[in-house]
């Protein structure tokens, strides 16, 4: 499998953690209710919008059209707002600067891996099926990232007098390492790029 195409895969684990379980974690983890979980997690959609829109001008004027160096800054940019969302206790200012964060940089992300990077790799006749195979291969990653964090989180959780208690340091983990995966894959192309 093309390194290019394991990178995205990772980001997509990341990505669909904070989509699909993120409202879940909100409210579970730090007591957040169900509208206002909802309100976090729709914050990195509309910076999603932004990142991705600023992706192309970021790459192309700052860094002379090399696609290496903005997805390292927003990979790490994602580490971080992982690692504020989930290791730090309910604030509401700094969970907003998390999904801020987060959206900034995953709607780069995604841009930089999935478009602007296949592309560049790949012969002009065979952009669309390499957008085609990261895209096929993206989808199957959050799918089995949303089966493995429902199994992690289910088999994580204690009953104590009645009342459900979670425990999500391995679902922690497992995002954050998801998304440190992709940057250290990211660096693995970082003169073919």
């Amino acid at each position: 499998m093309d390194v290019s195409l394991i990178k995205r895969l990772y980001v997509y684990i990341s990505r669909y953690a904070v989509t699909s379980w993120g409202p879940y974690y909100f409210e579970a983890a730090k007591r957040y209710t169900l509208t206002q979980a909802n309100t976090l997690v729709s914050i990195n959609a509309i910076c999603g919008i932004l990142g991705t829109a600023a992706s192309g001008f970021v790459s192309d004027k700052w860094f002379n059209g090399h696609r290496n160096k903005p997805t390292l800054i927003f990979g790490l940019m994602n580490i971080t707002a992982l690692t504020l969302m989930l290791y730090t206790g309910k604030s509401w200012i700094t969970d907003i600067a998390s999904m801020v964060i987060f959206g900034l940089a995953i709607g780069a992300l995604i841009c930089y891996l999935g478009g602007l990077m296949a592309t560049d790799i790949a012969s002009k006749q065979a952009s669309g099926a390499a957008l085609g195979a990261v895209g096929i291969m993206s989808y199957l990653a959050a799918g089995i990232q949303d089966i493995a964090s429902g199994y992690l989180i289910e088999g994580n959780k204690t009953i104590v007098d009645g009342q459900t208690i979670y425990n999500f340091e391995a679902i922690s983990l497992f995002w954050i390492s998801a998304a440190t995966l992709s940057v250290i894959f990211a660096l693995s192309t970082w003169k073919k790029t």
